[in-house]
């Protein structure tokens, strides 16, 4: 099984790759900065380190080989970078975490302080740090100007991204696969760096699934933004009952549609793994079908309006049961530019013909429609016995 710590490092590897300055070479704006570092703190090193897979690189250092590299277990920073503030060590012989390394065994490093680097979604992709052979204490004020040299850091590594590049290899890897108990969730995606197509599962702390899917229709860029903002709105209340903070929800989201006149649309179910027990929420979505068992279906839709057109009213909740058997299909309307599916009656047929193959069947038929993004999400409860 992947273990948290797994899927944070995959995550950071990740986004420094998608950074694109590994090995690039000197650059003056990060040297700028712990040149700056290096005299604020009158310290003889100083360094930028990226954190990936399980190596420490210097991408700008101050009194050290730059662009040098050394195996994570052996810098503090790898320390660092998992923390959400601060690190501190005023005497690394002192400290068990760092005594046997070779930075404090033969090269006689005793301080170390460092601040971690994150990008806009939270991903920690390194460390601005300053070392020293002498132990030494960083006062209140000094932790804090440590802390605004790093969120300088963090603003010249955004300048460094292709923005969409990396949100597309962010979001590809968001959320992590769960996995839920006799069930099994199937997810289909061809959506490029500028879809608006918005998709997040996740288990929510009462062990219930919330599955969501919508779409974003807006131009070029702005459908990618608008449908991450949708998609952060839901996942923040991934523990609550969607809409049970009354209008917030439609505000928060309405309000940068309307700036972009774009419209979203979402459908959100929640599933109790025991019970089969599905609630869901269906914003002007209505691409979901619940198939049963028997070969029936249904297609799950209501009367309510897209997001940002429904202001002032509460949505409509409706519940329902996915029994042994039964499988749960949302998609967006790429879908249609598909090879033979031109409608949600196709689609239907094709998920009860293909049965438990048809996320594959989606996924060959992707290359019919290469400009189409396309998202599919199969939620299958496990028959008994």
């Amino acid at each position: 099984m992947t273990t948290t710590t797994d899927q944070s490092s995959t995550r950071r590897t990740a986004a420094v790759e998608a950074l694109g300055i590994l090995g690039s070479g000197p650059e003056e704006r990060f040297d700028r900065i712990t040149r700056m570092t290096q005299q604020a703190f009158g310290v003889p090193l100083s360094f930028l380190n990226l954190v990936h897979h399980d190596v420490v690189t210097a991408q700008s250092t101050q009194g050290w080989e730059q662009g040098g590299s050394a195996p994570s277990d052996q810098v503090f920073c790898s320390v660092t970078v998992m923390h959400d503030g601060p690190v501190t060590v005023r005497d690394a012989t002192l400290d068990p975490r760092f005594k046997d390394m070779a930075a404090v065994r033969e090269q006689g490093i005793r301080f170390y302080a460092g601040a971690p680097l994150s990008m806009p979604d939270g991903t920690q992709v390194g460390t601005l740090c300053i070392m020293d052979a002498e132990p030494r204490d960083l006062s209140a004020e000094e932790l804090e100007l440590l802390t605004d040299l790093a969120r300088w850091a963090e603003r010249e590594l955004g300048h460094a991204m292709d923005l969409d590049r990396v949100r597309k290899v962010l979001a590809g890897m968001t959320p992590d696969p769960v996995e839920v108990p006799g069930h099994d969730l199937q997810v289909v995606t061809s959506a490029r760096e500028s879809s608006g197509d918005v998709a997040d599962w996740r288990l929510a702390a009462d062990g219930t699934l919330r599955l969501t899917i919508g779409s974003v229709s807006a131009a070029g860029r702005a459908a990618a933004l608008l449908a991450s903002t949708i998609r952060s709105a839901v996942v923040a209340r991934t523990d609550v009952e969607l809409g049970s903070d009354g209008p917030a929800l439609e505000t928060q989201i309405g309000d940068d549609l309307a700036a972009s006149g774009a419209v979203g649309s979402l459908f959100h179910v929640r599933v109790e793994p025991d019970t089969g027990r599905m609630v869901f929420v269906d914003a002007g979505h209505g691409l979901a079908l619940h198939l049963g068992a028997d070969g029936t279906h249904t297609v799950l839709r209501t009367l309510d309006l897209p997001i940002g057109l429904q202001r002032g009213s509460t949505r409509t909740h409706v519940e329902g049961a996915l029994e042994p058997g039964d499988r749960l299909v949302l998609f967006t309307d790429g879908v249609f530019a598909l090879d033979g599916l031109p409608d949600i009656d196709a689609v239907a047929t094709l998920a009860v013909d293909a049965g438990p193959d048809f996320a594959d069947r989606v996924l060959a038929l992707l290359p019919t429609a290469p400009d189409a993004d396309v998202t599919v999400a199969v939620l299958t409860r496990r028959p008994v016995g």
